[in-house]
């Protein structure tokens, strides 16, 4: 039975009963088109019904739940007991089969106001793998199945009897034929994607869900030999770029995963960790072997001719009749990490499906809207709110610039912001040549510079370029040097510098870079 998401890419999952009962699912066959759906616990669920609901089976005709109680159960008293692993019982007026039913129609009122032609069947079924419940007149045999069903065969069976019970029970034939209809409708509730966040060691997994316009991609990726998908910084483009590597690779291809920066490199590289990816550097692709699908991040760095040659004896059937993706920001950051070619990147398009994301999915609305402002460039809708206002901070010279940058990394610490949580961004070709190195910050090693952006260190500020940070992302942000805004290349880096944090952002500039900000046609900045 075809599983959302595939069990490989739950994480970490509290309860053993569900990673038991998932694994037999996924080896389930009912002899028709069939799909399960998992509800990964992610810490923060839209829809709270959904989160209730442990797995739904979709036929073309029924909608089944499915309620998984792990442990020991008992009921005293008109109360239900429920005994975990760990020997900690807790006590519930509500009980398994009364979950199942408020989560089924709770689904079915949902299902059928987004389907209003819908006609299926809906039902549920308990399942206790650990324990065989008594019979008891609150359910029917064929709305429970126990530990002796923990099998494929015995799940089958578990499966088809409910299927057959609940449709009795509706005492009609149904149309059905409504597969496709509810899937488009689900899976996005379900489909989640482990986040970028969730691979940096020592942080819990955690699961985002999809704007419905990203979720369309990898519905297009499914399909689609060849897609150029663009959009502004903060729009998903690297974990879209993640997660249609990783599909690919579940299904069998091989897949290279690649771009320009080391950095991004290794931030990709741990978010493919054990998918068998292959992930590098446009820099450590010698002596690789043509694979069945390869996927460019931050594309618009390697958009040259002698990276597109070298790319090309990379894809089997090459890039006129390969499998490829490429995520690219052609406007803002092109030629701030490589030579931006616009007439090979059109060439590209022309044998690809494109796709234009327009939405800012990092960004809090104030953010976006000051990086229109002072760059001119088109973030797109901001989905993440708003936050708190961007500072702006003028500079004479070097040493007041590095005395304002210690008193807002000071600020940051009295608000109890872990500086790990903070970068500081050049506008410098290096971190050697900033003012941030004469701050007390640097001297005593709470700002450090790192040839490894993706790397914080508790405490620890870091000091990055532009072309470091560039594909990467953090809470917080200082950018320093911005001494002009007029040259392509200094607005490029102020762009991708201002579209890195997910919170607070602070520029610290010259009184000339000021004065062209605050000059610059249709661009009025706040202070």
């Amino acid at each position: 039975m075809r599983m959302i998401p595939p069990p490989e890419m739950y994480g970490h999952v509290d309860s053993r009963a569900e990673l038991r009962v998932a694994e037999l699912l996924s080896q389930v066959d009912v002899g028709e088109p069939t799909t399960c759906l998992y509800s990964v616990r992610v810490p923060v669920h839209e829809y709270k019904r959904m989160s209730e609901v442990d797995f739904l089976v979709v036929w073309g005709d029924t909608v089944l739940v499915i309620e998984v109680k792990g442990g020991r159960l008992g009921r005293h008293g008109g109360a239900w007991t429920f005994t975990n692993r760990f020997g900690e019982t807790n006590e519930k007026r509500e009980g398994p089969f009364e979950q199942a039913a408020s989560a089924m129609f709770a689904l079915q009122h949902r299902l059928e106001d987004r389907l209003p032609d819908l006609d299926v069947a809906f039902g549920y079924l308990v399942l206790t793998p650990d324990q065989e419940l008594q019979p008891d007149i609150e359910w029917e045999p064929q709305q429970y199945a126990g530990s002796r069903s923990m099998s494929v065969s015995g799940l089958e069976q578990a499966l088809r009897r409910a299927r057959q019970f609940w449709h009795q029970r509706l005492g009609h034939p149904v149309r059905g034929q409504a597969y496709k209809g509810l899937l488009a409708v689900l899976r996005p509730d379900f489909d989640r994607v482990p986040s970028l966040a969730s691979r940096i060691p020592g942080l819990e997994d955690q699961y985002v869900r999809l704007a419905e316009h990203q979720y369309d991609l990898l519905l297009v990726a499914e399909s689609n030999p060849r897609i150029v998908c663009t959009g502004g910084a903060g729009s998903g483009k690297t974990l879209l770029a993640v997660e249609t590597a990783r599909r690919a690779a579940h299904e069998g291809a091989t897949v290279l995963l690649t771009c320009r920066s080391p950095g991004l490199t290794i931030l990709l590289r741990n978010a493919t960790t054990g998918t068998g990816v292959i992930c590098r550097a446009i820099e450590e692709l010698d002596g690789l072997t043509p694979v069945d699908m390869l996927v460019i991040d931050e594309a618009q760095d390697l958009m040259d001719v002698e990276s597109l040659l070298k790319l090309d004896e990379l894809i089997k059937g090459g890039w006129r009749d390969g499998r490829w993706r490429i995520f690219c920001d052609p406007n803002s950051q092109a030629n701030v990490d490589g030579v931006f070619d616009r007439a090979a990147f059109e060439e590209l398009t022309q044998s690809a499906s494109v796709i234009d994301l327009r939405y800012n999915c990092r960004n809090t609305s104030t953010v976006v809207r000051q990086t229109q402002l002072v760059t001119g460039a088109d973030l797109g809708v901001a989905r993440a709110g708003e936050g708190p206002a961007v500072e702006y901070q003028r500079y004479a010279d070097q040493d007041s610039a590095a005395h304002l940058l210690d008193a807002r990394l000071k600020k940051l610490g009295k608000e109890e912001i872990d500086l790990r949580e903070v970068a500081v961004v050049t506008m410098r070709d290096t971190v050697d040549l900033s003012a941030a190195t004469a701050t007390k910050a640097f001297r005593s090693g709470h700002l450090v510079a790192t040839t490894d952006p993706t790397t914080a260190e508790p405490g620890k500020a870091r000091l990055v370029t532009a072309v470091q940070i560039k594909g990467l992302e953090t809470s917080h942000v200082c950018v320093v040097d911005v001494e002009d805004t007029r040259d392509a290349t200094a607005l490029a880096r102020l762009y991708v510098a201002m579209t890195r944090p997910r919170i607070s952002l602070w520029i610290c500039a010259t009184d000339d870079a000021w004065q062209q900000m605050a000059q610059a046609p249709n661009k009025r900045i706040t202070q």
